[in-house]
């Protein structure tokens, strides 16, 4: 007879097989233990993954905040770029002083512009800078970049970068020491060391000094520092002639780009060229033994200039003339002529023209603009701003300075008085009286390279250094 099997977790006790108990608990733990082994098998499995994707996120973590420390780390070591830039202008006629600051920055964001403007009364002159325009300014640049596996940073910058202008006014900020320094000259005589009535002052780019010693016939040139000067022109025992190495009372001087000297030889009635180091003159405007009106002659010149292509420009104070002598010419071409040049001593270009000209008229006491081909001057002025002698009086000599300025030697009032660019009232920036070196009847002005101003005087027969300060 068959029997139904039952497996040995049937609950239906009566269809159980009988078999020993031993058999029966041995295959009931050796079941446990399988479905145990398999609990601790999957247990493990998912620790080991849960423990994988732990690590995995955290060194994802790790990474992204080693990234955001190291760009704040890079953007605190950078600056941002900015420009800071001040400008300070000063104006004469409201007396007052602005002052404009801006700061802008910028980089890989937008750039921001701070700008702050000031006014205020201006300082006196005194205390404004003594040079011209001050500038400074610095700057460089760095750049960095940085990047990782997750994220990538790049900034670029500027240091700061400043400015600074300041509006110089030469006549406010021009002065000179009033206790003069003798650099030339001792007592009137005829000795290497002397000068007698001398009539005019050249100063070189290398501050050498060229004096016209009138009543001796000659030209000196003098040193920085020399005790004595040494003849260039004419005869050193003050012998007079109208041979080429001869002069006959010299009464200005000029030089060409080329270093030529050309002497307005006074009483020869010519202009006499020298070539650098020579002793030996060329005329080359005039005739040597005659005066007349012709336009070969020349009639007691007493002023000369030249231009960049060595034209001569000839005031031919007795034919009324001022008269343009091109190089090797042998007539000259008249410019302006009127009856007002009689008296003229001097003359300049006016500053950043080729046909204008400043002429001192010693009979009428000032100082005329004329232009070429006019019949009539331009311009009038011969008023001082100066409670004592408030006009020029037999002015002789004049200088421009680089800002142009005119400066004229007003002889009869002991002084030299400035004429500020586009003023026609002349302010006293030297005049006797103070202690030291006589400026008594100046006739003759120049400046060296440091605006140092010198004055040649026929009361002393002496030239006065005036330092600027």
């Amino acid at each position: 007879m068959t029997h139904r099997q039952y497996s040995d977790w049937s609950s239906d006790p009566a269809s159980t097989t009988h078999r020993s108990q031993s058999s029966v608990e041995r295959i009931v733990w050796t079941e446990v233990d399988d479905n145990n082994n398999q609990i601790d098998q999957k247990k493990t499995s998912f620790a080991w993954c849960w423990c994988f994707k732990c690590c995995f996120i955290g060194s994802l973590l790790v990474g992204i905040g080693l990234a955001i420390v190291l760009t704040f780390w890079l953007r605190s070591k950078t600056e941002a770029s900015g420009a800071f830039i001040v400008t300070t202008s000063y104006s004469n006629s409201s007396s007052s002083l602005s002052v404009s600051t801006t700061f802008v920055t910028s980089s890989n964001t937008p750039s921001e512009s701070t700008s702050i403007s000031t006014s205020f009364n201006a300082p006196s002159a005194a205390t404004l800078p003594s040079s011209a325009t001050g500038t400074t300014s610095a700057g460089s640049s760095t750049s960095t970049s940085t990047s990782t596996s997750t994220t990538s940073t790049s900034t670029s910058t500027s240091t700061q970068t400043s400015t600074t202008t300041t509006t110089f006014n030469s006549c406010n900020n021009l002065r000179w020491n009033q206790t003069g320094q003798i650099v030339a000259g001792t007592t009137s005589g005829s000795s290497a060391n002397q000068f007698k009535n001398p009539s005019c002052l050249y100063i070189d780019n290398n501050n050498t000094l060229y004096i016209c010693d009138h009543d001796n016939n000659r030209v000196q040139k003098w040193f920085q520092g020399a005790s004595a000067g040494t003849t260039v022109a004419g005869s050193s025992t003050g012998n007079h002639g109208s041979t080429s190495i001869l002069l006959n009372n010299p009464i200005d001087l000029t030089f060409d780009q080329n270093g030529f000297m050309y002497v307005v030889d006074n009483g020869n009635n010519r202009v006499q060229r020298f070539a650098p180091g020579s002793t030996s003159g060329i005329t080359v405007a005039g005739t040597n033994g005659s005066h007349s009106s012709a336009l070969t002659d020349l009639n007691q010149p007493t002023a000369i200039i030249t231009d960049n292509n060595s034209n001569l420009y000839i005031l031919d104070m007795n034919n009324k003339r001022l008269v343009e002598w091109t190089p090797n010419a042998t007539s000259g071409n008249v410019l302006i002529s009127d009856s007002s040049l009689n008296n003229i001593y001097d003359i300049l270009f006016v500053p950043n023209t080729s046909n204008q000209v400043y002429m001192s008229n010693q009979g009428s006491n000032n100082i005329h603009v004329w232009t070429f081909g006019a019949s009539s001057l331009s311009e009038t002025f011969q008023t001082v701003n100066d409670s004592q002698y408030n006009t020029l009086n037999n002015q002789m000599g004049m200088v421009l300075d680089p800002y142009g300025n005119l400066y004229v030697a007003d002889r009869d009032n002991d002084r030299v008085v400035m004429y500020c660019a586009n003023s026609t009232v002349g302010i006293v920036v030297a005049e006797d009286g103070n202690s030291g070196p006589s400026l008594k009847k100046p006739v003759a002005l120049a400046f060296d390279s440091d605006l140092n101003l010198y004055l040649l005087s026929i009361d002393s027969d002496q030239v006065v250094k005036l330092s600027r300060i």
